[in-house]
């Protein structure tokens, strides 16, 4: 399976055992200019235990799919959960099974191909759900589950659509039709919870970055070899030079006022009935 070269990044760099947006309980008072890479790590558990008081008491085994570096397998089984965890990425297989020492089960797979003979009292989707297709998802989540089960998700989704072309409008399910495959499939929608708010200070301290340490850089990068060496400098604009503009474009994605504008980070509690 392939290697989420983002996902690696992110930690190796954060080096945070998350692998997700964070959660600010008062976003309104934070200073992107004064924050550091410990405050975001510490938004990242704040997550997980807001996350965790969705679920219900009656659930005991949980899958947690999608399962990043394993920060959020390791939080629920110390409180005392039965974890299995699933991912298609053989870096994530690598750290799960050091950091466990093979003793949690990883299932290496797409969960829309996942069989297993064993049912689950949860499945966990913590920003995976945006990876995973929508009916096959509900599919195989109805199928692992067992009677009465839970399907718990936090993610992203599209709640309002343009013909502009944003990035923020394919990598995120539409919302509505999320909520009305969920119900077709036989999931009853319990709880649902609008946690935006609280996870875009993470996206603009991304962004603050960027304009501070990353444009700069480049930007004295390019004009030093334009400069020094011309030569090689219109042969790579003319080689990277469409690519570099994509890329660029894709940084409305840590545009924390145009994620507002389509989308709504959100978490679902289903139960299967």
């Amino acid at each position: 399976m392939a290697i989420d070269h983002i996902l690696k990044l992110y930690a190796e760099t954060i080096r945070s055992p998350y692998l997700h947006y964070g959660f600010w309980d008062e976003p309104e008072k934070v200073n992107v200019d004064s924050l550091s890479i410990d405050d975001i790590a510490n938004a990242q558990g704040r997550y997980i235990e807001h996350l965790t008081s969705f679920i219900p008491e009656d659930v005991r085994s949980i899958l947690d799919v999608g399962c990043g570096v394993g920060g959020n397998a390791a939080y629920l089984q110390e409180r005392g959960f039965d974890i299995d965890v699933l991912s298609p990425d053989t870096y994530q297989e690598e750290v799960i099974k050091e950091k466990f020492n093979g003793e949690m089960q990883f299932f290496i797979s797409k969960f829309e191909n996942f069989e297993t003979d064993r049912t689950y009292d949860l499945i966990l989707e913590s920003e995976s759900a945006c990876y995973i297709k929508i009916e096959p998802g509900f599919t195989s989540a109805k199928k692992a589950l067992r009677t009465g089960g839970y399907l718990l998700v936090a993610d992203y989704f599209v709640y309002y659509r343009n013909e502009r072309g944003s990035p923020h409008l394919k990598s995120s399910h539409p919302m509505e039709s999320y909520l009305k495959a969920g119900k077709s499939a036989g999931f009853k929608l319990l709880k649902e919870y609008d946690q935006t708010e609280n996870t875009m200070p993470t996206l603009d301290a991304a962004h603050h970055f960027i304009q501070r340490f990353i444009q700069p850089t480049a930007e004295y990068a390019q004009v030093s070899l334009q400069r020094k060496n011309p030569f090689t400098y219109r042969l790579m604009k003319s080689l990277f030079g469409k690519n570099i503009s994509s890329k660029m474009d894709q940084l409305d994605l840590v545009k924390s006022e145009e994620f507002r504008k389509y989308r709504k980070y959100m978490i679902y509690l289903f139960q299967k009935v």
